[in-house]
């Protein structure tokens, strides 16, 4: 029989706190929101509709 009362602790980076908010983090989100902003604004200025 298993036992199944056991908690394993999370999966993180020994660098990383445990808390919610760091620096690694907030870099990440506004990187990936950056790229997607630049993207939209590239299909705007040059949609693919535009040579016909």
């Amino acid at each position: 029989m298993l036992d199944t009362d056991t908690r394993t602790a999370p999966l993180v980076d020994e660098d990383e706190p445990k808390g919610r908010f760091n620096r690694r983090r907030m870099i990440r989100v506004v990187t990936i929101l950056t790229i997607g902003i630049l993207a939209v604004l590239a299909v705007w200025q040059d949609p693919l509709y535009a040579g016909h």
